[in-house]
């Protein structure tokens, strides 16, 4: 993914930024809890509110009839950790698979593009992050939600640069 716009902000705003543009019924509860030392990141942050706002309108969207949308924001020393959970219906373990692939969707069509999920992965991976999946979609097996977690590097590593080096021999 070309053209990151790497600048220093604030996880902290980042996730308030998602938050404060997501539609939510008032059926969704929203909790959001820091755990931070330090929220200083050096991220897109256009980018990354856009991940979480993805994330966050799936959770909803897994959650027609009401239930709780929790986001929990970590960090150590070197990286961000983010975890959106939800209450919805869960994802089942034949879609799980299918979850990143291009152009995959459960929604009707005209609904969805199967474009979100790819995208989210695409600027998780162009950070150098990572991201794992967990989610039961039946109840015999427990409580149905999805939770997903973000791991985010606080200073992506440096990788390709170009440049010219001047060498003045005395």
């Amino acid at each position: 993914m070309q053209g990151l716009k790497l600048r220093e902000t604030s996880i902290r705003k980042i996730v308030d930024d998602s938050v404060n543009a997501l539609e939510r019924p008032d059926a969704v509860h929203l909790e959001v809890l820091y755990r931070l030392v330090d929220e200083t990141v050096w991220i897109d942050h256009e980018r990354i509110v856009k991940v979480l706002l993805e994330l966050e309108m799936n959770a909803v969207e897994a959650m027609p009839g009401g239930g709780l949308l929790q986001i929990l924001v970590g960090d150590d020393s070197s990286s961000i950790f983010l975890t959106i959970r939800d209450t919805g219906r869960g994802i089942s373990a034949e879609h799980l698979d299918l979850l990143f692939t291009p152009f995959f969707t459960t929604k009707p069509a005209g609904e969805g593009t199967g474009l979100g999920m790819p995208t989210v992965y695409g600027v998780v991976k162009a950070h150098g992050g990572g991201l794992t999946v967990k989610s039961n979609a039946d109840p015999s097996q427990g409580p149905t939600g999805t939770t997903i977690r973000l791991s985010l590097p606080r200073r992506p590593a440096l990788k390709n640069l170009r440049g010219k080096v001047i060498v003045h021999d005395e």
